[in-house]
């Protein structure tokens, strides 16, 4: 979901953590470790769609927006996916006389069903 700071967060913790419920401290890190990683795969893809290699407009100038795209942590079983530049609104939702590009509300849309099958098929095989 993006909100108005321009992000994406890879939610479920509480979907997962039913899944996690006694399992071991070293299950629970390696899960958390696998939406590290999913976090990391959608910064990728945020970037790889203002670079101008998804569907979406290329909005790489000089570089700035697009390298800073972020993968972080805040909370265990979470990612969050952020820009801190400040015209990240205008490009992501467009402006007087600017259409908007959508990289991150777009990239979601793509890419929520494939993290969510990989986050539940790493629980799956750490709960085993």
């Amino acid at each position: 979901m993006v909100s108005k700071n321009t992000s994406i967060k890879i939610l479920g913790a509480k979907r997962v953590a039913r899944f996690l419920d006694g399992a071991s401290d070293e299950t629970y890190n390696k899960v958390n470790q696998e939406v590290k990683k999913a976090g990391l795969f959608i910064q990728a893809e945020v970037q790889q769609s203002i670079a101008g290699h998804r569907a979406e407009p290329k909005s790489v100038d000089t570089g700035r927006f697009l390298n800073s795209v972020k993968s972080t942590q805040k909370k265990k079983l979470t990612a969050n996916i952020e820009t801190n530049v400040s015209y990240a609104g205008v490009l992501e939702y467009g402006g007087v006389g600017r259409k908007p590009r959508k990289h991150f509300q777009n990239t979601a849309t793509r890419n929520t069903k494939k993290v969510q099958e990989f986050i539940e098929k790493k629980v799956k095989e750490a709960i085993r």
